[in-house]
């Protein structure tokens, strides 16, 4: 399989897993995408952006310590 046609198979996957986990009323699978990401992947990806944001603060200030002890 190509890797185009494997990519499609696997949204074409995820977006059947959506539909069994979410069981829309309305028998669609109208929604289920931004329903994801706005109820799972969003509040994930914006936690994990200042966790990283953290670490890069925190280890600048580690950093800029240990230079200063250099020094």
């Amino acid at each position: 399989m190509s890797s185009s046609v494997t990519r499609e198979q696997q949204k074409a996957d995820f977006m059947e897993h959506l539909f069994e986990v979410y069981k829309p009323s309305n028998n669609c699978y109208t929604g289920l995408w931004k329903r994801f990401c706005m109820s799972e992947a969003g509040p994930y990806c914006r936690d994990l952006y200042y966790e990283r944001l953290t670490a890069l603060k925190e280890y600048l200030a580690t950093q800029s310590s240990q230079e200063s002890n250099d020094n």
